[in-house]
């Protein structure tokens, strides 16, 4: 089966792109700014991807110097849109967690009008494997889209240590212009879904249908209907399905 990485490295991949490489070489150009300036205020790390060409730029400050990744230089391109050397550093959980936020991110973005896409991001906390003074990183990802085919070109990863040290939440995605949060994930996998949408996503899997799920557990279609539209709407997937395979894969099911 899968990974979610895989999952969302074939949506972003797969897109259909158009070939108007002057505005795309001034966009790349832009984000390329965009990472070198924010590598230099917040001695942090940029990874910006082009999807198109499936590699990256990696920008590296002292946070680099911190984990011993990207010793070669400040500045390396990779043959790929992952930054896996930094990912080895970090929780396999929480890397799991950013993945599904960032594919429920590209499933989002598809939904709003073009021109806000821009203010949108993900933002997530990301522990450092294996680290006793439980030091953890903030991720924060912006997806850029082409204004001419209205796909996702490029996306910017930019990473510093968690000053705050909170673990209130592994990630959200928000809406920088007004603040508000759109999608927030919880505080662990085990109550991202509740136990009685588990417990309907396994009878689905297993091929049981509403009528019978709610004579088995005792309540009514409506309320069926009404879990796995919270399902839905949790997992950003457009059906159940693709929620089954979502859930087996994170071990929720």
């Amino acid at each position: 089966m899968k990974t979610i990485q895989s999952d969302l490295n074939e949506k972003l991949l797969q897109q259909e792109f158009s070939n108007v490489f002057d505005s795309e070489n001034l966009h790349l150009k832009k984000c390329q700014e965009m990472a070198r300036n924010f590598v230099e205020l917040e001695n942090g790390i940029a990874v910006l991807s082009d999807l198109q060409n499936n590699k990256s730029y990696v920008y590296s400050g002292k946070l680099a110097d911190e984990l011993n990744i990207f010793q070669e230089d400040d500045t390396q391109e990779i043959e790929s849109i992952w930054e896996e050397e930094l990912f080895a550093k970090l929780d396999n959980e929480d890397v799991l967690q950013k993945h599904l936020l960032e594919l429920q991110f590209f499933q989002f973005i598809k939904t709003i009008p073009f021109e806000a896409h821009k203010d949108y991001c993900v933002v997530s906390r990301l522990r450092i494997a294996d680290n006793l003074n439980q030091k953890a990183i903030l991720h924060k990802m912006f997806y850029f889209t082409n204004a001419n085919d209205k796909n996702v070109e490029l996306a910017l990863c930019l990473y510093h240590f968690d000053f705050l040290n909170s673990s209130l939440h592994h990630g959200m995605i928000i809406n920088t212009a007004n603040g508000s949060v759109i999608h927030q994930t919880e505080a662990g996998n085990s109550a991202f879904l509740s136990v009685r949408e588990k417990e309907i996503l396994k009878m689905i899997q297993d091929g049981k249908r509403s009528k019978e799920i709610a004579e088995l557990l005792f309540i009514s279609i409506n309320t069926v209907n009404r879990h796995r539209q919270n399902v839905l709407e949790k997992l950003r997937v457009g059906n159940m399905t693709e929620a089954c395979a979502m859930a087996t894969k994170l071990g929720w099911i």
